[in-house]
């Protein structure tokens, strides 16, 4: 369609060039003749009102009237002595042979012309860009990095306009749960629910949220909506997983206990969160020996994988575990930070969830520092310091201040620390993800 519309408009601009060519030289000095009698009648009428109004006297009346006659009678003699001529000749005037050169010329030079520039300077693929959206800006920070908290304000802001979008409501949860804002989190799973009432994971999603903002407690509405998912989805692993937290929160531990090892299958093939959980059935499992009277619970607890044990005799339980560590900046690195960089300092299970398990958020300024990481410190009530022998303890330097880490961050880690240890820390190396 567009093609189409390219040659009519090519067919008519050589139409408009071409059409003086074929005009004869009789219709020009015809439309000149007819022109000057024009003129000539005026100026004769002119004349005639000027004499009326006694502005001339009869000698200039007199002379400018033989003036202008003379003149009327050269066009219109000239006209008849064409004509004449033309009829003693008997002949017609035709177009030249230069004339039909000229336009054939132009016929073919102006569309050829037209198509190469625009190949060359428009956009040919115009329409088929026209079918792909615009990619969206992406706002950078001051150092070129992404600004993820614009980003989420922005997709906030459309969700505002777009209320029905489930997909966007999704998007915007999930990333207010990477970023701890759970008020936002649960603004988005709310509305996600809304739309959504009766798909499991959502329930799941939300009930997380609402958790989360209440430092890890499942009592109220959070354990009655994990429950409204397991009745829909029953192996739902995530509802099995938070079910059993909601239960040994409220001292149902054989009840917690039965859910987990329901879960602890539905989980093979993923050895980290396996092995998160075997953590969670040890501790569950000592505390129902303690209040059966019967001590440290020595008890192994066998997995699909014979190869993976916890042994829960030496976990402590009462969050008395701590990790003293000293973080220092190295010097290379002291003109690519500001003073108000924040800095992370973190411990996280050696092997198992990526979640640290007590953190500290401080500032470039406040280095060197020596500062004291313990159960208190920890993000999650169910996953504490103290349920991990051993740990990573590392430090990060974030110039956005973002709390998930991002390729450029400077940072440090050192692995096998366990309670009671000093660790001292260099953040000496830059963080590249794969």
């Amino acid at each position: 369609m567009l093609w189409f519309f390219i040659i009519v408009l090519l067919v008519l601009s050589v139409a408009y060039l071409l059409l003086p060519l074929f005009r004869t030289p009789d219709d020009i000095i015809d439309d000149r003749k007819q022109q000057n009698i024009r003129i000539i009648q005026e100026q004769m009428a002119e004349l005639e009102s000027s004499f009326e109004r006694a502005e001339v006297d009869n000698e200039q009346y007199s002379a400018r009237r033989n003036e202008l006659e003379q003149a009327l009678l050269l066009d219109v003699g000239s006209d008849a002595l064409v004509e004449g001529d033309a009829g003693s000749a008997q002949s017609k005037p035709v177009t030249s042979t230069t004339s039909w050169m000229s336009a054939g010329l132009l016929a073919v030079a102006i569309p050829v012309s037209a198509v190469a520039l625009y190949f060359y300077l428009g956009t040919p693929n115009a329409v088929e860009m026209a079918k792909v959206p615009p990619k969206p800006e992406v706002p950078m920070t001051a150092d070129g990095k992404p600004d993820v908290e614009k980003l989420v304000a922005n997709l906030h802001a459309k969700m505002k306009l777009n209320p029905e979008n489930a997909q966007g409501w999704y998007m915007l949860g999930r990333s207010y749960m990477l970023m701890q804002r759970y008020d936002g989190a649960i603004e988005a799973y709310e509305n996600l629910y809304r739309l959504q009432p009766e798909e499991a994971d959502v329930m799941v999603m939300l009930a997380d949220a609402l958790s989360m903002k209440q430092q890890g407690k499942m009592t109220g509405r959070p354990e009655a909506l994990i429950n409204s998912a397991l009745e829909k989805v029953p192996n739902n692993t995530t509802a099995l997983w938070l079910s059993g937290m909601a239960l040994e929160q409220k001292g149902s531990l054989h009840e917690a206990l039965v859910r987990w090892k329901v879960l602890r299958p539905l989980l093979n093939g993923s050895e980290a969160e396996q092995a998160q959980l075997d953590v969670l059935i040890a501790r569950v499992e000592k505390k129902i020996a303690e209040v059966n009277g019967a001590g440290k619970s020595v008890a192994k607890i066998e997995t699909t994988d014979a190869t993976a044990k916890v042994e829960s005799t030496d976990v402590p339980i009462k969050g008395l575990a701590q990790v003293s560590v000293t973080v220092s900046l190295d010097e290379k690195f002291s003109s690519d930070v500001s003073p108000e960089d924040s800095i992370f300092v973190y411990a996280k299970a050696q092997s198992g969830p990526p979640m640290p398990l007590a953190a500290k958020r401080l500032q470039v300024k406040d280095l060197p520092i020596t500062l004291v990481l313990n159960d208190d410190m920890a993000m999650m009530p169910q996953m504490k310091l103290s349920m991990f022998p051993t740990v990573i303890v590392g430090a990060r330097v974030s110039k956005t201040g973002n709390a998930i880490s991002q390729d450029g961050d400077l940072y440090v880690e050192q692995e096998q620390v366990a309670h009671g240890d000093s660790v001292t820390l260099t953040i000496n190396e830059i963080l590249k993800k794969p």
